[in-house]
């Protein structure tokens, strides 16, 4: 869609002495920041996060005879309690990759939107 925008604004400005108005640098740059913006939030959602799943130091006690000796439904609910952590910790760690993604793609609609002003702008001051 940027592209086609951009095609049209070539076409409508192949004068020779073109100047381009001055109505048109604000929704421009409005839609330069924000495509950069989305740009930078779409990479952010794909950076490595961490993810607490299980502290290790925990499960050292597990290991002891006692806790063998235990009876089965003690295992269990580790079992849960550590499945319940890791599903936790994945759930808010989308939900901070959504939010993001939103942003980012609020972002880019603004920015099409400042191309799509600026060209509007100069095909019809012809």
């Amino acid at each position: 869609m940027v592209t086609l925008l951009l095609g049209l604004a070539a076409l409508a400005t192949k004068a020779q002495n073109f100047v381009l108005p001055g109505s048109t640098k604000l929704p421009l740059c409005l839609a330069a920041a924000s495509l950069a913006l989305a740009a930078i939030l779409g990479i952010a959602t794909n950076l490595p996060r961490g993810v607490e799943v299980v502290v290790l130091r925990n499960l050292r006690p597990l290991l002891d005879d006692q806790a063998w000796k235990a009876p089965e439904v003690h295992a269990h609910r580790e079992i849960a309690r550590t499945q319940l952590t890791a599903v936790e910790s994945a759930r808010k760690r989308n939900i901070k990759v959504a939010r993001l993604l939103t942003t980012a793609i609020s972002f880019e609609i603004i920015g099409i939107g400042g191309i799509m002003w600026s060209v509007l702008r100069l095909v019809l001051a012809k």
